[in-house]
């Protein structure tokens, strides 16, 4: 089911923000590549490959000053 907030959380995320997605009870980091206009191509390795995630599952990382560099999307760095 798609969540009718999409456009509105389109807004809270950028190319290159980090966020911790949210499925079921596990929790994963991962950086955005690309926004689409329901969810994001986020990186969850240190491989090029994306996985499509939607905004309703994704939650900004508001301090990501503090990670240094990660692997996370490695081969595109």
């Amino acid at each position: 089911m798609e969540s009718t907030d999409g456009g509105s959380r389109m807004k809270e995320f950028y190319e290159g923000d980090y966020i911790i997605y949210q499925n079921g009870d596990r929790y994963e980091i991962g950086k955005i590549k690309r926004i689409v206009p329901d969810g994001a191509f986020v990186w969850y390795h240190s491989g090029e490959t994306t996985s499509k995630t939607p905004f309703d599952q994704m939650h900004k990382i508001t301090n990501d000053y503090v990670i240094g560099e990660t692997s996370l999307g490695g081969a595109m760095m």
